[in-house]
Order: C-alpha cells, then sequence, then structure tokens
C-alpha cells in the first residue's frame, strides 16, 4: 500500500457494515441502555453478593465504554455530510426498513444502495479523527478503510 492508494469503495463499505452491524447492539447491551438516547447504563438491581463486588465496579466500567464508543460511533455519524447521517442513523441506530427510509428522506428505490455506500465510506473516512478526538489509546484504535 502506498500513499497514494485510495480505499477500495466496495470492500470499505462492506467492512463498515459488519462493523456497525456487530458492534452497536453489542455496545448497547454492554452499557445497558437504549440506541435511540445513548442514556446511562442502568445498573439499579445488580445481583452481586459482597466477595463480587469487583465485578460490579468492572461491569460498570465496561459499560461507560461502552457508551463511549456508542457516542464516538453517533459522533462519527454526525460527522459525515449531506444525507449520510440521516441514513446511517435511520438504519442502524434506529433499524428503520429501506422502503421506509426511502419515503422518509424522498430517495429513490435504486439510489438506496449507492447511498448507503457512499454514507459507509465518509463513515470510515471520519472514524479515524473521530479516534483521536475521544483519545484512544493506539491499541484500540481501528481502521476500518479497506486498500
Amino acid at each position: 500500500m502506498s500513499f497514494w492508494d485510495l480505499p477500495d469503495k466496495d470492500e470499505t463499505a462492506a467492512n463498515v457494515d459488519a462493523f456497525l452491524k456487530g458492534q452497536i447492539n453489542r455496545l448497547a447491551r454492554q452499557a445497558g441502555c437504549k440506541l435511540t438516547d445513548i442514556a446511562s447504563p442502568d445498573f439499579s438491581n445488580p445481583s452481586v453478593t459482597r466477595s463480587r463486588s469487583n465485578n460490579v465496579e468492572a461491569k460498570m466500567y465496561r459499560g461507560l465504554q461502552a457508551i463511549e464508543a456508542l457516542q464516538a460511533i453517533r459522533y462519527t455519524m454526525d460527522k459525515t455530510y449531506g444525507l449520510s447521517p440521516q441514513i446511517l442513523i435511520k438504519y442502524y441506530i434506529q433499524h428503520k426498513p429501506v422502503h421506509v427510509i426511502n419515503r422518509e428522506l424522498l430517495i429513490d428505490h435504486d439510489s438506496f444502495r449507492k447511498l448507503k455506500t457512499k454514507a459507509l465510506c465518509e463513515f470510515a473516512d471520519c472514524w479515524n479523527s473521530t479516534q483521536e478526538v475521544f483519545e484512544w489509546d493506539d491499541e484500540d484504535k481501528l481502521d476500518l478503510q479497506v486498500y
């Protein structure tokens, strides 16, 4: 890979699609929150004995990390431009069907796939800067672009 190589649009879009589908729901479960409001984790009824207090602390820490990751994903979606943020949010966070998104955004049925691919590639472009904004360690950073 050289400096001048461009990312493969289809492979990058597929990589981001797999990332968003796999991570968003997992992180939401880990955080104990709904995707639509990205609320604080709900630990109101932890079933823990005194000897397992470190487990509660570890669970809360993982939950807070998951919330931060969800916020980073949403922040990245908002950093894309045009119809991309709306497409990404409606499809991956709100889980709306394609025909509903097409109707709400007045998108031609045939154009949705191209617009979604464009949105996913924009997400991959913005993801690197988001990781810098959230000041993640180098071992936690992930490059979503495929060359």
